[in-house]
């Protein structure tokens, strides 16, 4: 699980890791923690990392950590967010941008224990996953972890976000009947679904994703890949 802690003063960054370093090991689940000092630095990691969960205080300079959540909800990106403040002025505006939880500094070691539990149990319950037969058996793939697929012969490429790449031995067809708009993913060409979520910019020929990776798009498919993006990016 990937944590993101952002905060513009070291000693709050550094009690906060502590904490969730400790909860972490009361709960045996395994954290990988990033800590940022600011709004854009952790932007531009999480577009890289993905990020399960941002942990985020309000008041920083530059770009504050409700322009800094604004901004990710603007992208249609739904990880949740619990806010750090030593200020309560703010707690309203948090819910404009659907914060999970809004904690007072100093941090208590309880209601950050609580807010990771109740974190923990909702992810749980709404990860969703792909049932796939790889040369090596059956296996799950996280459909959130999942950047793009890509048709290869009679077999699939998964390609992840963590760039492993994923030989399944399932029809493209099937794929593509599974990994729909609805959730959010695109068949662009005949040999390519992308999630759109990891779309960082696209021309009628080509989309590059946020690893920077070069997908084509159809001539016949650009027109609707086109409309359905949009859709997803700006839909309520």
């Amino acid at each position: 699980m990937k944590i993101a802690v952002c905060d513009d003063d070291i000693q709050c960054i550094a009690q906060v890791c502590a904490l969730l370093e400790q909860w972490s090991q009361q709960k045996k689940i395994a954290l990988t923690l990033y800590h940022f000092s600011d709004g854009d630095e952790l932007l531009r990691a999480h577009q890289k990392h993905c990020m399960d969960l941002i942990i985020l205080d309000i008041i920083m300079p530059l770009l504050s950590g409700l322009d800094t959540a604004k901004e990710l909800r603007n992208k249609d990106d739904h990880t949740p967010i619990i806010f750090l403040t030593s200020s309560k002025e703010y707690a309203v505006d948090s819910y404009e941008v659907h914060a999970l939880h809004y904690l007072l500094k100093p941090v208590s070691p309880t209601q950050l224990f609580d807010s990771m539990d109740y974190f923990f149990n909702m992810s749980r319950q709404s990860e969703k996953y792909f049932p796939a037969q790889t040369a090596n058996g059956f296996c799950k793939l996280r459909i959130a972890d999942i950047e793009y697929l890509e048709a290869m012969n009679k077999q699939v490429n998964v390609h992840m976000t963590d760039s492993s790449v994923i030989e399944i031995h399932e029809q493209f067809a099937k794929c593509e009947q599974y990994f729909t708009q609805e959730i959010g993913f695109f068949k662009c060409h005949r040999s390519y679904i992308v999630q759109m979520r990891y779309i960082e910019q696209f021309t009628k020929n080509s989309i590059i994703t946020c690893h920077q990776v070069t997908i084509p798009v159809s001539r016949n498919s650009y027109s609707a890949f086109k409309n359905a993006y949009f859709n997803y990016m700006f839909k309520a």
